[in-house]
């Protein structure tokens, strides 16, 4: 191997042993490793002497002392040295005219298999570069050992020869920018996993001063090879980590698909709505009562790679961390959270840009209507919509008349119709940045729709209805009576159902008396059969279930987004709720002169219905 002929060529059947040395070199953000393996390699001469036999090329067997006396001997290191230019060119076109040869492979086996210096890379790309005009598909693999060079570590020299190789290469054959983007889109992916304080720490400066040549290299590539940009966004979604790896490959990789954003806007839609895929996946895997249950353990996400200190539930495919998938998921939702403020804003005056806001509003709309509205029961995911909305009231306002636009619309889903009620009855409770005036204009909107409701439906032909059509009338009484319950001062101090806490505040107004009516209906406990549309018999237990997206936020790091906007349940009461609804069944005076004296309890206790079942009604 190398330029010159080895004087000492084997001319017989003789079997020559060689032990090469290769030292492979592990690229690591901030680790260098290099490890030394022995490879042994038998060399077996094509010709023979005389009319003699050529030796068999198993070794007798050696003694235990022939062993040991080994033991200690450094084997002698080969080193490669890479060809004359000219003759890759001839190597390569040798296998372009022959299909075969040992040459090509030997040059294959040494690029992959050496450790280039900063001087070989360069000397072969040089190399490479007077060979473009011939590096088509019958080139490919010589093309991937290319690819498979570490470059983005080295100095500055050798990756201005390997980004213009590459969109040199590209202009020229076009072929082979799949592989090239798939290349480029793994080093998003780190080498070796960090353990969990690198993503409590962030994502460390060593790492982006590299990921700025990989971005540099597709920034152009973008430019010059249109056909690259459905290639990128392919490659990204096919290398997004599975939700179970560990928390830096997500946020270093999460890192890096944001950071195409600052040069390629246009992306944002698409990766947007890959990233909401990806992070309610996650979410639906760490169940909120499992992440409660371990709040104050500060040991949880410490040792994420330690199996014996958090639970873990086995699928059908896998066993799932739900604790290391409820930390990934905090650390990417802060991540994100930090871009959508930094996109918003002026970034030395801290202002608020209008037009990009708007912008960016649409296209979270976008996915959010597609990908967090439609999933049923998520925890966190959604608060990047009430992060949005929190810039502006105008944003807050279009938020909300998108949503009420999909409520009055009959054509929508009933289960869509009623998440989207949901929606609005979560975000006016419990935003702070929801103006009062904004909150008696949607009580208005329910208001008047529920009346134009009940006036439609008001006639003997809907006595027999399926109840089921009526669900989405069900849910706007409850939204009204969750926002009257939230936005009241005087609150009543209960971790009871929304009917109970709307019953407080309207008999201690004059508005309203309803606890005969809960009474009737918690005795209710009959379901309800009733025959259907087709004739079918079916079976109603007559709940309403209800889903408040924006219910407490417990992440802690992507938190600290959310808490400063974020209304809490003000833990007073305005009546006891001990009284005996049994003797208030036959008084329905609203003057009874009753004391309303505020009494405090627990400030652990939450007001939440994301679990709650709710409110009964009798049809």
């Amino acid at each position: 191997m190398g330029d010159g002929q080895n004087s000492n060529q084997l001319t017989d059947s003789e079997s020559l042993v060689v032990t090469f040395e290769f030292d492979f070199y592990f690229p690591f953000i901030g680790n260098h490793d290099t490890k030394h393996y022995s490879l042994p390699m038998s060399v077996i001469s094509q010709r023979t002497r005389g009319s003699g036999t050529p030796s068999s090329i198993l070794k007798k067997p050696r003694s235990l002392k022939s062993r040991l006396n080994e033991v200690g001997h450094t084997p002698t290191k080969v080193r490669f040295i890479l060809p004359h230019s000219r003759k890759v060119q001839n190597i390569l076109q040798e296998y372009i005219e022959t299909k075969v040869s040992r040459d090509y492979e030997n040059l294959l086996c040494l690029i992959r298999d050496s450790v280039l210096t900063d001087d070989d890379v360069s000397s072969l790309l040089k190399e490479a570069a007077a060979c473009i005009s011939i590096l088509n598909q019958d080139l490919r693999l010589f093309v991937e050992a290319l690819l498979s060079i570490a470059w983005i570590d080295k100095n500055n020299d050798v990756v201005s020869e390997y980004q213009s190789f590459i969109v040199n290469l590209l202009s020229a054959h076009n072929y082979h920018a799949k592989i090239v983007i798939e290349k480029l889109v793994k080093l998003f992916l780190p080498s070796k996993p960090y353990r969990s304080r690198m993503a409590r720490r962030g994502t460390p400066d060593a790492d982006c001063l590299k990921c700025i040549n990989i971005h540099a290299l597709i920034n152009l590539l973008l430019s010059v090879v249109p056909m690259c940009k459905e290639l990128l966004m392919n490659s990204i979604s096919k290398e997004f980590p599975y939700y179970n790896k560990s928390t830096h490959i997500h946020e270093y990789y999460l890192h890096n698909i944001l950071w195409i954003l600052d040069y390629q806007s246009s992306f944002r839609p698409d990766i947007l709505h890959l990233i909401f895929s990806k992070l309610v996946i996650m979410d639906v895997n760490a169940p909120k009562e499992e992440i409660e249950k371990f709040v104050n353990d500060e040991e949880m996400f410490l040792m994420e790679d330690d199996a014996k200190s958090v639970k873990t539930s086995t699928t059908a495919f896998t066993t799932v961390n739900r604790h290391t998938v409820a930390h990934t998921l905090d650390v990417c939702l802060d991540k994100l959270f930090n871009y959508i403020v930094s996109e918003c804003h002026n970034s030395k005056t801290g202002e608020l840009n209008w037009e990009k806001t708007k912008r960016l509003y649409h296209d979270i709309i976008s996915a959010f209507e597609k990908v967090i509205l439609p999933t049923y029961n998520t925890h966190h995911v959604q608060y990047i919509m009430f992060l949005t909305c929190c810039f502006k009231p105008a944003i807050t306002e279009a938020f909300l008349n998108f949503l009420w636009k999909k409520v009055c619309n009959p054509n929508v889903a009933p289960v869509l119709r009623q998440t989207s009620v949901n929606y609005i009855a979560s975000l006016v409770a419990r935003a702070n940045f929801v103006p009062l005036s904004m909150v008696k204009g949607t009580l208005q909107q329910m208001a008047d729709w529920i009346h134009s409701y009940i006036s439609t439906q008001d006639g003997l032909e809907c006595i027999n209805s399926d109840v089921r059509i009526h669900s989405v009338f069900y849910s706007v009484c409850q939204a009204l009576f969750y926002i009257v319950s939230f936005r009241h001062k005087d609150l009543v101090e209960s971790r009871k159902t929304v009917v109970q806490n709307f019953a407080a505040i309207t008999r201690k107004y004059q508005l309203a008396y309803c606890y005969t009516v809960m009474e009737h209906n918690a005795r209710n406990m009959i379901p309800t059969i009733y025959q259907d549309e087709k004739g079918s018999v079916v079976m109603s237990n007559n709940v309403l279930d209800a889903f408040y997206p924006f219910d407490p936020y417990i992440l802690e790091r992507s938190g600290k987004n959310i808490h400063p906007f974020y209304r809490e349940y003000k833990e007073t009461v305005e009546e006891s709720m001990d009284i005996d609804v049994k003797e208030t069944n036959e008084v329905d005076d609203f003057l009874c002169n009753q004391d309303l004296s505020t009494t405090p309890v627990s400030k652990s206790q939450k007001f939440s219905y994301g679990s709650s079942p709710g409110f009964k009604f009798k049809t």
